[in-house]
């Protein structure tokens, strides 16, 4: 009896055992797994300080890692949406006086989570390594609840467990995915926080239908309270961060994929734009065709169709009917999006995302920055960090596909939607141009992997890479700056083909440092990859420049080698992006910097693309003749939107100038009083001006250039010292040069003009003293000078002047008048020995000679002008032709003998 019972006590004690070493095996497979969920808090204890926040004190949570770091998860920043609330901007919370413990992660917002019960059909529609991804992070988005207006803070403490004592930079971390479902919960920040020495915060914010949905009429501006959610989250941040050791002056937002593009909008934001200091996108802009809603109302159209909220689309407002409906026929609401599109999402409010009110300078002639555009890289007094993997469309393929790839058939049709979707005007142009690049003609076959490489690329760069490109280059331009990154790095631990590199969302584990948490499959250069990301990511957050001292602190659970060292302290400089170099941060195996990033590809996007989608000249052009003539399913891989018979009413967004602290203007152009509400009372509340979109037909409108930049505002960057001063030495010396020109013509023209001063003079004198003088010694004498043979063209016809001024003294003066109208004559005229003079008295019939000319000048008639060169032409022939004391020629004598009985 006693045995049995001892037996039976055994056996409990080893089934305890073996279910507690499951347990224990089982946490520790799942804790890598999830761990950006939050396992890490399985083992923690409470914070001894207690943070008081203008709304209530606060007691976190102490994470036991080196530095260690004390988290505050679930604090509300915002009154629930619920009940009346629903529809409605945020509230900001109601105050609580006892002491709160954020010691545990608040429910998610209601969502729409992507359905992979059935694996084999998941597979027809998402990659395979996608799709383990979603079997990971979906169980922890189940907790849904519309009271989910929280946000978690990850304060980092001294090496010893104290407090920090100068105030932090804080990054805010929005996450991406989808505009319908997702969690800034599953992100845990506690390790950059303690690697980068910074606050990280994720937040949560309302999403789908009830986040993304228009249902204000015309006038009001009800809709995008997702994004109304971000602006809370910030004004909350602005308020209470100082009290967490932050600097609320240090604040930078970071987005991934859709994400980014928020907050791309809410950095252009006239509500918000104040409120944050940086700006990182990754993989993801506002110009993307995914990031914004362009058709509202059909949106509208469709959740009022579905719920029976029924009535004027444009003048009704369907939110009191809306709150009515209970929580499960909203998020049933199901939209046929068009492929590469968005259906719920941001769209132009007229408030959180205005309009365009005027035209940007024309003073740069760049393609790229006379696009569309311009508005959403309206931030240059923040600076822009942008970052890219090499695959950004790896999840517009299914599992299929990528394995085995496709032919250029498929492949057409894959593009033809693309094209279709997202732009408007000549696409029949837009097709053919990606297909003849995208096409490698020296191969007669094409591969279906190389088909597929190729298809990725075409769909990467259109959609994601060029407009992100698109808004680094307009910051630049714009006078911000900007870092660019091209994350290539791929980890062992996935299951992806490695040609395709790095695939969209790579990067974002080792932004949060996962690999140096110890746990999965990464090995040493994962690590290494991770540090030097957060090192960069850090540095930009604290000032402004990714470049500065590596981090000292060590991983949590990872030995590193001294090779592994001496790698992270020699990182390379990271140059900023201008529009001229175009440099960039390549992160691989190792860290490179390049340059001109996909240069040929991004310049057909970026620069003939949007040349070819223009609606043309005048309103005479159809808009069939933009359309594809293919119509039917076929010529299609997945749902397309139906082609416009008329042009369609997109508008640009782009923010007007900060407000006054006082008034909001409309889209109209009415400024109304709007007097802010106190800070204790609504975090958000706008003016409520319209929603409706006026016609602006994707106009092309000229170049992002605030501030005119020439060529040195571009190049007086921090790496462009050395160009700058280059340029101003050779601007200098130029300048030099040109005046010592100037001085040297300036002597030359004054000591020409006292040269003929002094001539002028010595003539004169000359004059007085010879024309006492026979006319014949004074002629002699003018022709035996022994003054230089080559005579110019004033001394040739002053000697003939002397000699007419002895003799008559009329005659001269008219020669003097006839020849101060002469400029020069070529010299190629005059022959070297004139012909023989002829006696004749009809100088109208003959050619002028020697005799003729002399007759000419002595003439009482006053000389006209075809007369003077022949009288120069006796004297250069003379001084240029014949030496002086040569033999005298017959036509001399000649002349001589004519002269003499004149004077006679």
């Amino acid at each position: 009896m006693r045995i049995s019972d001892t037996t039976r006590v055994l056996r409990n004690v080893n089934t305890l055992t073996t279910i507690f070493c499951v347990m224990w095996i089982i946490i520790i497979i799942i804790s890598p797994e999830v761990s950006e969920a939050g396992v890490s808090f399985l083992v923690h204890k409470y914070s001894t300080r207690i943070v008081r926040t203008k709304y209530g004190p606060l007691r976190g949570i102490m994470i036991h890692i080196h530095p260690s770091v004390e988290a505050f998860l679930g604090v509300p920043y915002a009154t629930p949406p619920v009940g009346s609330l629903r529809y409605m901007p945020p509230v900001t919370p109601s105050i609580w006086k006892t002491t709160r413990l954020a010691d545990r992660f608040s429910d998610v917002c209601p969502q729409n989570l992507p359905d992979i019960s059935n694996r084999s059909e998941a597979l027809l529609e998402f990659p395979k390594n996608r799709l383990l991804y979603l079997e990971k992070i979906l169980p922890l988005l189940a907790n849904q609840s519309e009271d989910c207006l929280y946000l978690n803070l990850y304060v980092p403490r001294t090496a010893n467990g104290g407090e920090e004592p100068n105030p932090l930079p804080c990054l805010v971390f929005v996450h991406g995915e989808s505009y319908e479902w997702n969690s800034g919960n599953i992100y845990d920040g506690s390790i950059l926080a303690s690697t980068g020495k910074i606050i990280v915060v994720t937040i949560n914010f309302r999403l789908g239908v009830l986040g993304f949905l228009k249902t204000g009429s015309k006038g009001s501006a009800q809709g995008n309270f997702g994004l109304m959610d971000l602006i809370a989250g910030l004004h909350w941040l602005r308020e209470n961060l100082s009290a967490f050791g932050g600097d609320p002056q240090r604040i930078t937002l970071v987005g991934h994929g859709t994400g980014a593009a928020l907050v791309n909008f809410v950095a252009v934001s006239p509500v918000a734009k104040e409120l944050l200091h940086r700006v990182i996108l990754l993989s993801g802009s506002s110009l993307s065709p995914w990031a914004l809603q362009k058709e509202p109302l059909s949106v509208k159209r469709s959740v009022a169709e579905h719920t029976g909220c029924h009535g004027d689309l444009h003048e009704d407002d369907l939110a009191p009917c809306l709150r009515l409906k209970p929580l499960n026929l909203l998020l049933n609401v199901k939209l046929e999006t068009p492929r590469f599109l968005t259906g719920f999402a941001p769209f132009t409010d007229g408030t959180i995302l205005v309009n365009p009110t005027s035209a940007p300078s024309t003073s740069s002639s760049s393609t790229i920055a006379t696009s569309a555009g311009f508005e959403m890289a309206d931030f240059p007094e923040r600076d822009l960090l942008f970052s890219l993997t090499s695959t950004e469309s790896y999840l517009d393929l299914n599992a299929q596909d990528l394995e085995f790839g496709f032919n250029e058939t498929k492949r057409d049709r894959i593009l033809r939607t693309y094209v279709r979707n997202s732009y408007s005007y000549h696409l029949n142009e837009i097709f053919s141009t990606l297909k003849n690049e995208y096409t490698d003609w020296e191969k007669p076959s094409q591969n279906p992997l190389n088909v597929r490489d190729t298809t990725l690329e075409v769909l990467s760069d259109g959609h994601t890479a060029s407009p992100l490109l698109r808004i680094g280059y307009l910051h630049t331009m714009g006078g911000g700056k900007s870092f660019f990154l091209h994350f290539q790095h791929h980890g062992g631990d996935r299951d992806l083909p490695m040609r395709l590199g790095s695939v969209r969302g790579d990067e974002i584990p080792y932004i949060f440092g996962l690999p140096l948490s110890g746990s999965g499959t990464y090995n040493h250069n994962d690590v290494y990859i991770s540090k030097t990301l957060i090192n960069y990511i850090s540095n930009f957050v604290v000032n402004g420049d990714p470049n500065g001292a590596v981090s000292n602190n060590s991983q949590i659970g990872v030995r590193v080698s001294q090779i592994e060292k001496e790698r992270e302290v020699s990182l390379p400089f990271w140059d900023t992006y201008d529009v001229i170099n175009q440099f960039y941060l390549e992160i691989g195996s190792r860290a490179v910097k390049k340059d001109h990033y996909r240069g040929h590809k991004m310049s057909l996007w970026l620069n003939l693309i949007p040349q070819l989608h223009r609606p043309g000249e005048g309103d005479e052009i159809s808009m069939r003749h933009h359309h594809f003539q293919e119509e039917d399913e076929r010529y299609y891989d997945g749902p397309v939107r139906p082609q416009y018979k008329e042009k369609p009413h997109f508008v640009h967004v782009v923010a007007l100038p900060p407000p006054e602290p006082s008034t909001i203007s409309s889209l109209s152009g009415n400024i109304l009083p709007v007097p802010l509400p106190p800070k204790s009372d609504t975090a958000l509340q706008v003016l409520a001006t319209t929603t409706e979109c006026p016609p602006d037909n994707t106009i092309v409108l000229p170049s992002l250039n605030k501030n005119p930049n020439n060529l040195l505002r571009k190049l007086a960057s921090s790496h462009f010292q050395s160009y700058t001063t280059a340029l101003t030495v050779t601007i200098g010396v130029g300048c030099f040069l040109l005046l010592l020109n100037i001085i040297i013509f300036a002597g030359i023209y004054h000591q020409r003009d006292r040269g003929k001063s002094e001539q002028k003079q010595k003539e004169e004198q000359e004059k007085a003293g010879s024309c006492s003088s026979s006319s014949m010694d004074c002629y002699e004498k003018g022709l035996s000078s022994d003054e230089t043979p080559i005579f110019s063209y004033e001394k040739s016809c002053r000697v003939t002047f002397d000699h007419q001024k002895c003799e008559k003294p009329h005659s001269c003066n008219n020669r003097i008048q006839t020849g101060s109208e002469i400029t020069e004559i070529p010299l190629q005229q005059f022959k070297s020995s004139p012909p023989p003079a002829k006696r004749t008295n009809d100088s109208q019939t003959h050619p002028p000679d020697v005799t003729n000319s002399t007759k000419t000048c002595n003439s009482t008639t006053p000389s006209s002008a075809p007369r003077i060169p022949q009288c120069e032409e006796r004297t250069n022939q003379i001084g240029i032709l014949r030496p002086a004391g040569m033999p005298p020629t017959p036509g001399t004598v000649k002349k001589r003998v004519q002269i003499h009985e004149i004077s006679v």
